[in-house]
């Protein structure tokens, strides 16, 4: 079972395991929205419904800073390469610096760019001009959140959904 957590101004926040949530609930730090009906956990002398979804008396502080990692580059290219357009698996694309390491080249942001294998091999150690080879934007440090990123499963309860403003089929 999951938890659904939100901020202190009702804004998704994330997603955590029963026992995460029971934690938050006895520690003081959240407060049941709703709970499951049929899910209880019973003990020696108490017996708790469980929190479908929770509430922080605090406000979520974000860093309004996106963590630099593969699977974050491959999200704002939309896992789409970046010279050729093709759109790929995260297991089919690459990192590609445009300015090659072996140029000078950092591993930031405005350095790298969801490439497929194919492209990657292509450009090799060349700018893309000189391997004659177009990037579809400059690359850049992205502005959203990653907060907002949470993963929904199919058996996720449906009244989630009015948090996320998504429409169920």
């Amino acid at each position: 079972m999951r938890t659904l957590v939100l901020d202190s101004t009702y804004y998704p926040v994330r997603i955590v395991n029963w026992q995460k949530a029971m934690i938050l609930l006895f520690t003081g730090r959240a407060e049941i929205v709703t709970e499951y009906q049929d899910r209880r956990i019973v003990g020696v002398s108490n017996s708790f419904s469980l929190p479908k979804i929770l509430r922080l008396y605090s406000r979520h502080k974000s860093d309004k800073k996106v963590r630099f990692s593969r699977q974050n580059v491959f999200w704002r290219d939309s896992y789409k390469c970046q010279y050729c357009l093709d759109i790929h698996p995260s297991s089919l694309l690459t990192i590609d610096h445009v300015l090659p390491q072996s140029r000078g080249g950092k591993t930031t942001w405005e350095n790298v760019v969801s490439a497929c294998a194919p492209c990657n091999t292509r450009k090799g150690n060349k700018l893309p001009h000189e391997a004659n080879m177009r990037l579809l934007k400059r690359p850049h440090q992205p502005k959203w959140s990653p907060q907002i990123c949470l993963r929904l499963k199919k058996d996720d309860p449906e009244e989630w959904y009015q948090w996320f403003s998504l429409k169920t089929a």
